[in-house]
């Protein structure tokens, strides 16, 4: 095993490992821990990674009260892995540490020209890759059986194309099909001619392309039903997968860390950055800056999962996991408090508490509840775990270009939002959904503060009508629902700069209430409502 996983195995409860100042620890996947049961939420399809297989540097198991300093220090991934996995642990603090990837599996490659769909690309010599039978194949580094540790084709079905505009600092879908070659000639080690079969395909001289493996078979981090966890001036330069995974811990802060690209790249994670499944008590961003993602900077959500069977003689349900990238992990546990969902308003109409649960399979939950059972419709309404429900602080954070959202937040906790920046995200700076028949990330929320923010050029995405900044989108099935889901905004303090569209729009469905105030607007602004209750607009500005 490698020395700095050799370091941790050794680790005791109370102790502090200091790393040698400024050192490369270098991890391989076939020299670290190597662990299976490990189910993440919002990652790996059930046959593209069936045993919860989690190569780790960094594994710690019922540990308490422990400091990693890493001094400076980089973790340099090689292969595929997820560098940190804490299960059930508490009191942990990690710092000072840089986590990068030798080869990043998100290959990158700058178009030197294009010359009517003949395009000439630089491929940075991390990126490793050959061309077989006119197919550019990229490469992860040879692992000890001298075969590299993955492959892909560079337009495989598991490929997701996009490009990066460095002078709109944006990001663009590019797309398999377009990117396609009907030739490809290799002109030296790093420079490569392309044929487009698309010889009109959108892609200028100077534009990155970004190509990313959709299999979310690891992460950049999974903490599991911990508590207590803190992490400060982190520098994170690439995620595989999905981001820093909070699946049911309490109390999680970020302070101080910086997840960008590194020095010649344009993206540091495939996905979410911030990722708080099903967690509870505080969660804290601060002071922290994220730039260069194809997903959404934090996510905060429970998990829906959907009533197949009662049985009213034992108060028991058998409740499913349904979304096929949400599966296997523990939702519940003795004393939890339960809530019944109606599937097309998204409302509750019960209560009651976990007495037992028993895991059938990967999908299946039975639970024993502490009270006669309602009426439910079967195979349709969902429960949500209501004690997992936590505050959300987000202060004083830099949130740079994306190919996602902003902030999506659906907790029925505390939520401030407060003084961040928030430029040229590809969707708005403020999602709310809460849903039970596409991705089941629940639930609804009670008041969620959000002010003295700038947004500037939010939602680029040229396919959403009106581009809100600030959006309210719960997903209720019942058309002619007058219900709402979520309870009050309060918007205030805001500057909101350069609107994709004449106009800055804010978005607000199945809301109870609204509060619009002291927001600064460069252009126009509009607010656009379905099912909402009292809106209080006061003392805005349009420069």
């Amino acid at each position: 095993m490698n020395e700095l996983s050799e370091l941790i195995l050794n680790l005791k409860d109370n102790s502090i490992l200091t790393l040698e100042a400024g050192r490369t620890y270098h991890v391989r996947q076939d020299d670290s821990f190597e662990l299976t049961g490990y189910y993440c939420s919002n990652t790996a399809k059930q046959h593209e990674n069936p045993n919860g297989l989690r190569r780790t540097a960094v594994y710690l198991k019922n540990k308490k009260n422990i400091v990693i300093d890493g001094n400076g220090a980089t973790l340099l991934i090689h292969g595929k892995m997820t560098p940190l996995l804490f299960d059930r642990c508490e009191n942990i603090t990690v710092k000072n540490l840089v986590i990068d990837y030798a080869c990043p599996t998100m290959a990158e490659a700058t178009v030197l020209s294009n010359e009517n769909g003949i395009v000439t690309l630089h491929i940075n010599p991390e990126y490793l890759w050959r061309v077989e039978n006119n197919e550019l194949i990229w490469l992860g580094e040879n692992g000890k059986d001298g075969e590299p540790y993955w492959t892909d084709s560079y337009t495989g079905n598991r490929r997701h194309v996009k490009y990066f505009d460095p002078v709109k600092r944006i990001y663009l879908d590019l797309g398999r099909d377009k990117f396609k070659a009907e030739k490809i000639e290799v002109l030296d080690n790093t420079t490569l001619r392309f044929t487009l079969e698309n010889r009109d395909a959108v892609l200028p001289a100077g534009s990155v392309i970004n190509t990313r493996n959709i299999i979310r078979d690891q992460t950049g981090a999974l903490f599991q039903r911990c508590k207590n966890l803190r992490f400060e001036s982190l520098r994170v330069k690439f995620m595989h997968g999905l981001g820093m995974v909070s699946q049911f811990c309490e109390n999680v802060t970020y302070f101080n860390c910086d997840l960008t690209p590194a020095e010649g790249r344009t993206v540091a994670s495939t996905a979410d950055f911030f990722q708080f499944s099903g967690c509870k008590g505080k969660l804290t961003v601060e002071n922290c800056v994220a730039r260069g993602a194809h997903d959404d900077y934090i996510n905060v959500h429970g998990t829906h999962l959907r009533i197949i069977e009662k049985n009213d003689a034992d108060n028991s349900l058998l409740v499913r996991f349904i979304h096929n990238e949400s599966w296997g992990f523990q939702a519940f546990e003795k004393g939890d408090e339960l809530q019944f969902i109606k599937w097309d308003t998204l409302k509750p109409y019960a209560d009651t508490t976990v007495v037992d649960y028993e895991r059938i399979n990967d999908t299946d939950i039975r639970l024993w509840l502490d009270r006669a059972l309602p009426e439910i419709e079967l195979e349709k309404d969902v429960v949500e775990n209501a004690t997992w429900t936590p505050d959300l602080y987000v202060r004083g954070c830099n949130f740079g270009p994306t190919a996602g959202r902003g902030i999506l937040c659906t907790t029925r906790g505390e939520v401030i939002i407060e003084n961040n920046r928030f430029e040229n995200l590809w969707g708005p700076a403020l999602l709310l959904e809460d849903d039970c028949n596409f991705w089941f990330e629940s639930g609804y929320t009670k008041t969620i503060v959000f002010r003295n923010n700038l947004l500037i050029g939010c939602n680029y995405n040229p396919v959403c009508d009106g581009s809100p900044a600030i959006r309210y989108t719960p997903k209720v099935m019942k058309e002619d629902s007058d219900e709402f889901v979520h309870g009050r905004l309060v918007l205030s303090g805001n500057c909101f700069k350069f609107p994709r569209e004449e106009k800055h729009l804010i978005w607000l469905e199945y809301l109870c209430e609204a509060e619009i105030t002291d927001n600064v607007f460069d252009a126009p602004y509009s607010i656009y409502t379905k099912c909402v209750g009292a809106v209080n607009e006061k003392n805005n500005t349009v420069l």
